[in-house]
């Protein structure tokens, strides 16, 4: 595994438990989990006619029970770990 990524995990699992994210997979109630080598990005829809790939999303870490493979999501905004938007100056209202 890429050290850089370790480090990311090690911000999840930090992010993680301290939102108190610790409580034992709901389906078998095992206790040990691992985090997936990557992110999944849910694109939100803006209707149910068709799908569009681009435009806003929701970027989750994947957090595996290492048991029954149950998959928790978590959004890496409400846990703090998305970059902080740049204003693009040249888009600024007059």
């Amino acid at each position: 595994m890429e050290n850089g990524f370790w480090k990311e995990k090690e911000k999840i699992i930090q992010a993680l438990s301290s939102k108190s994210a610790t409580r034992p997979c709901p389906r078998c109630g095992n206790n040990s989990f691992a985090i997936l080598d990557g992110y999944i990005n849910h694109f939100i829809q803006s209707s149910l006619g068709g799908v569009t790939i681009g435009g806003p999303s929701v970027p989750t870490a994947v957090v595996v029970c290492t048991n029954c493979g149950w998959l928790a999501e978590h959004a890496l905004g409400s846990l703090g770990m998305l970059p902080e938007k740049k204003e693009d100056p040249s888009k600024e209202r007059p």
